[in-house]
């Protein structure tokens, strides 16, 4: 087993590299130049698309906090106004209880004010008078 693996060893060393077909392809300078400024184009614009992606990446986790924010917020907006329609229901419970009663009413003392002031005037014609 160890001398076929020497005789395919050696086959392949002596006949991987068949010279008698090679072929010469002359590029010209040119073309050679032209593709050494694509390739300096090209790696120019895949470093500023890596600078893009990072500075997209950092705006992507930005809005992503701001978006926490904005929830927190909604939820804190959310239970003041729940606490604020609260407070309206306690405010109305409050008027019910503190509702004049009948003899608190205003148009009763006004009517008290306006007996008490023509009695008086009357009672005092008529001491005059006598």
């Amino acid at each position: 087993m160890r001398y076929i693996i020497y005789i395919l060893l050696l086959v392949g060393v002596l006949y991987g590299q068949d010279t008698k077909d090679e072929k010469m392809y002359n590029i010209p300078a040119s073309q050679v130049t032209d593709w050494a400024n694509k390739l300096k184009q090209y790696e120019v614009s895949d470093s500023l698309q890596t600078s893009l992606i990072s500075d997209l990446e950092l705006q992507v986790k930005k809005l992503e906090e701001n978006s926490t924010l904005d929830s927190l917020i909604i939820s804190t907006r959310v239970h003041q106004i729940d606490l604020l329609k609260e407070t309206t229901e306690l405010y109305k419970e409050k008027v019910k209880v503190v509702k004049p009663k009948w003899h608190e009413n205003k148009w009763l003392w006004f009517t008290y004010g306006v007996v008490a002031t023509s009695t008086s005037v009357w009672l005092t014609g008529q001491l005059v008078g006598e």
